[in-house]
């Protein structure tokens, strides 16, 4: 049977002579090795199951990975330009869907966080929404490219950030200030300015560090009305997370144990690991079953096939990335590169951040590794950013397209 171009070209641009629009390959492979990989490790994260749980991989299959494929074609059919003329829609649909997921008896919660909608995600397609809404800011051009600008578009990735927030889930509304950052660069805005904002969010990062680890170093008098301040302005899970990182050893058994299991999973995997459904932490429960096939995937991975596996899956990222960065460069438009640097910089958060969480190098955020863990949002949002990215390898004008710009 014959294979049908989803992406076809008109006729007359077919004869003309000029190149027809095309896909970025790259990209499309690694995405579609990324989630062979995902379906595999799923299948045995939750290979000692005995509930429904122990199916998830054939709700990838059947479910979000067919309609993730379909959002993904229809996307980058869509010029990517009238995904940002069209941006103000998205947005404030999603800023209302993230307003009712707090709201009880609208919005469901689920292990301590309100985040659910009619079994959606809002916060997960809150990054499909944001990036075009950047792109369309920062490419605008009766905003003056000042201080003032980048004010603008820090405020409508700040406005989402803050509401997924207080759900409470810091790791996804964390990976929108790297992707906003990432985008004010490459428009051009003042790079002092984005420096100050950079040294002031690690100064911010420094003093919630210190405020959770500063009344363990008081006496008691003082410290009981140091850690009544400290409550009032930060989650408690947020102070556990980071007591967690700093005093590891304080409560494994408890608090510390998804961190030590995972660092014993990944350094047991050694060289070449101990093969496809052999992991021992996760055969045996050592690596907790609520979060194996989610946040804590890699470690599946790095224990079942070591060393090796892992620079396999990095590289299969580090070619994903490498596809949607040169998409950016070939892209004659600011509002493609625009749009490219964005998803970039935010996959390249969540695959930094998963690692280095299991790894041990940075608290527990529960965020996941984009097209490997499980979720249906996730895989959702993440498989149409990366349509929106074909969408410029399609309509950018760049090498490779049949289309130039408006």
């Amino acid at each position: 049977m014959k294979f049908r171009n989803p992406f076809p070209t008109s006729r007359r641009e077919a004869v003309s002579g000029r190149p027809v629009p095309t896909l970025n390959w790259v990209v499309f492979l690694c995405m579609a090795l990324l989630l062979t990989l995902g379906v595999l490790f799923i299948r045995s994260a939750t290979a000692i199951r005995t509930d429904r749980t122990q199916f998830l991989y054939l709700d990838m299959l059947r479910k979000w990975i067919p309609a993730g494929l379909a959002l993904h074609v229809l996307v980058a059919k869509v010029d990517y330009r009238k995904w940002c003329d069209w941006a103000w829609g998205p947005y404030l649909a999603m800023l209302v869907a993230l307003v009712l997921v707090m709201i009880p008896g609208i919005g469901t919660a689920r292990m301590g966080a309100q985040r659910w909608l009619f079994g959606f995600q809002p916060s997960e397609f809150a990054k499909f929404s944001v990036i075009p809404m950047l792109a369309f800011l920062l490419a605008d051009t009766n905003l003056r490219n000042g201080f003032g600008k980048l004010v603008v578009v820090l405020g409508a990735a700040a406005a989402p950030a803050a509401l997924i927030m207080m759900q409470p889930d810091l790791g996804t509304a964390m990976s929108l200030v790297p992707t906003a950052l990432a985008m004010a660069f490459v428009a051009g805005c003042a790079p002092r300015s984005l420096l100050a904002l950079v040294l002031s969010g690690l100064v911010l990062v420094g003093v919630f560090f210190s405020a959770a680890v500063l009344p363990e170093k008081l006496p008691p008098e003082k410290r009981e009305r140091v850690e009544r301040v400290v409550d009032r302005v930060m989650f408690p899970h947020w102070k556990k997370r980071i007591l967690v990182f700093v005093y590891p050893d304080r409560d494994p058994l408890g608090a510390g144990w998804n961190k030590r299991q995972s660092e014993i999973a990944v350094g047991s995997g050694g060289r070449w690991g101990k093969g496809y459904l052999k992991g021992r932490q996760n055969i045996l429960g050592y690596l907790p079953r609520a979060v194996s096939s989610t946040d804590f995937i890699y470690s599946v991975v790095a224990e079942e096939t070591g060393f090796a596996g892992s620079v396999v899956l990095l590289g299969l990222y580090i070619g994903l990335l490498g596809g949607i960065v040169t998409t950016g460069l070939l892209c004659r438009d600011p509002a493609g590169r625009l749009v490219c640097a964005g998803v970039s910089a935010l996959l390249f958060t969540h695959v930094f951040v998963n690692v280095a969480m299991t790894i041990g190098k940075v608290p527990i955020t529960g965020i996941p590794l984009p097209l490997v863990s499980y979720g249906g949002s996730f895989t959702l949002s993440t498989m149409a950013l990366l349509g929106l990215v074909q969408s410029v390898a399609i309509h950018g004008g760049g090498p490779g397209t049949g289309q130039r710009p408006s």
